[in-house]
């Protein structure tokens, strides 16, 4: 919806510094610099309110704003200069307020009650308020009148009780010190422990009769009970315009806040822990897509989420590097509440007290599930099923540069069956398929869940052992060829590989790691094939 200001004032860069200041298209600044103009506008348009100029007048000396407030438009004043007999004038009359608008100062207050307007438009304030004194009540009344709220009034805590269960939008309210059945700064303290109205603004008030003790001691009292602004009545609508201008300006941020907080805690994996890695915080995203609620998952550690294929040494590394103060970075996959697995992009890094020490961290996840999946069928061969040749080139490489940094010894078995091109020159390649199939499958049952199949090449394979010295990734190796030796392959019937198997050692290169492998195997092959050979 768009708002239409009527602006009437001489300074004609005054609508340019509003449009810059306020950056909103819903409003519109139409500007008339005559009473005719001011005429003919009035006469075509529907204005949402009016900035006019305090001194121009028609020539028999009535104001121009006059005809404006006519016309029932909420109208702002501006002025160059605020003279006793303007002041004078300018509160007889029901406007919204004035502005001196010769300074940058004036014409930000005029920018921030514009908006202020519009927030305020048509929202529901409720007034407690006995009526001891009608007059009182009604410049009360008219200040929030002028600022488009739209006041209730209740002459007892019993009937804004019924009106707040009637109403659900009631945002603003004030209360009176004393009400027929009560004390106010009762009922605000009733208003607040209530969930429902967390987010409400309460003013309070008294008579401006009240001796100056009981006031002091009242304002105490209802700003310990949770009111923004404790006013006195008649109100001094400068001073109260300024005060609720200034919650808005609050509000507003506060709102933008939330706003953003809560898209956060929506779609962004996030996670906070203590300085022992107990999580303190998690974010709905991170609730979802774990499968856990936050009252599972706070008060224990990520080793909930931890997945099994993570290498302990990663973590590990990301411990020592947060706890140096820096930020770790990462692709982790997680375990979910029913099993399956996601897999995160992370970033980790130390949150700091106010005098620079870590006081705990904080995680930010991003899903890159179907990138790790698109990836993995990539990095997969398509007729077994297990890691390809690139693959075994990324985990090698990983474990050579988790072997550089923490010494973590390693082994690979590389494994080739033994006389296969009689099985293509006998049965055919789809029975060939079929027994590398069976192959993998025996293979792949008689590994650990740590260690990496990989399909070398034609049928050759080749197994990568994660924290395995020789004698391991030998006892390994030979469990795996009795179980070759004593399956009964489909068609075929026995078949039987040959092992190749060798651990790292100081000084080696991916290319000599292989290579001795390889020798390895080869000298399998020679001896007669059927055996286990290490290097």
């Amino acid at each position: 919806m768009t708002h239409k200001i009527l602006v009437s004032d001489d300074d004609i860069k005054l609508v340019a510094f509003l449009q810059e200041r306020i950056k909103d298209r819903r409003f519109q600044f139409i500007l008339a610099l005559s009473l005719e103009q001011v005429i003919e506008q009035l006469e075509n348009e529907d204005f949402f309110a009016a900035i006019v100029d305090f001194n121009v007048e028609d020539r028999c000396g009535k104001k121009l704003f006059e005809y404006i407030l006519e016309k029932k438009i909420p109208t702002i004043v501006t002025l160059d200069e605020l003279t006793l007999e303007a002041y004078d004038q300018i509160t007889n009359y029901s406007i919204i307020d004035y502005v001196i608008d010769n300074n940058y100062a004036g014409k930000y207050y005029l920018a921030d009650l514009l908006q202020g307007l519009e927030y305020f438009n048509n929202k529901k304030v409720l007034i407690c308020y006995d009526n001891k004194s009608p007059q009182k009540l009604h410049s009360l009344v008219q200040t929030f009148h002028s600022l488009l709220f739209e006041p209730m009034l209740a002459t007892s805590i019993k009937e804004a009780k019924s009106i707040l269960g009637k109403e659900d939008f009631i945002k603003l309210i004030y209360i009176d010190a004393d009400l027929k059945d009560g004390k106010g700064v009762d009922f605000c303290r009733e208003i607040k422990e209530n969930i429902k109205y967390k987010d409400t603004l309460i003013f309070a008030g008294a008579q401006n009769k009240t001796n100056l003790i009981q006031i002091k001691e009242l304002r105490g009292k209802f700003y310990k009970s949770g009111v923004v602004n404790f006013i006195s009545l008649p109100v001094d609508k400068e001073e109260f315009n300024t005060n609720l201008l200034s919650m808005m300006k609050i509000i507003k941020q506060k709102n933008r806040l939330d706003t953003y907080v809560e898209t956060v805690d929506k779609y962004v994996l996030i996670s906070i822990t203590n300085l022992k890695g107990i999580i303190v915080y998690a974010s709905d995203a991170f609730c979802k897509i774990s499968g856990y609620s936050k009252e599972e998952l706070i008060g224990k550690s990520h080793n909930i989420i931890r997945h099994p294929d993570m290498s302990s040494s990663l973590y590990k590394e990301l411990w020592e590097t947060i706890q140096l103060g820096k930020v770790w970075s990462g692709e982790i996959k997680n375990k979910k509440k029913n099993g399956e697995y996601y897999w995160v992009s992370a970033k980790v890094e130390p949150i700091y007290d106010s005098v620079g020490e870590i006081m705990g961290y904080q995680s930010i996840r991003f899903d890159i599930t179907d990138k790790k999946l698109v990836e993995e069928l990539s990095l997969k061969d398509s007729l077994l099923g297990i890691y390809n040749r690139r693959k075994f080139t990324e985990i090698l490489n990983y474990q050579f540069t988790i072997w550089n940094r923490f010494k973590n010894e390693f082994s690979i078995i590389f494994i080739d069956i033994d006389d296969f091109k009689v099985v293509n020159d006998l049965y055919g390649h789809s029975v060939g398929d079929r027994v590398l199939m069976e192959f993998s499958s025996v293979v792949s049952k008689a590994i650990r869940d740590v260690d990496s199949i990989c399909r070398w090449g034609g049928e050759e394979f080749v197994v990568i052992c994660p924290y395995t010295d020789l004698n391991g990734a030998q006892n390994l190796a030979e469990k795996i060829r009795k179980e070759i030796e004593e399956n009964e392959f489909d068609i075929i019937g026995e078949k039987t590989a040959s092992f190749g198997v060798t651990t790292i050692k100081s000084g080696d290169t991916i290319e000599s790691f292989i290579d001795r492998a390889d020798n390895a195997l080869y000298k399998a092959k020679t001896a007669g094939k059927n055996r286990v050979v290490t290097f």
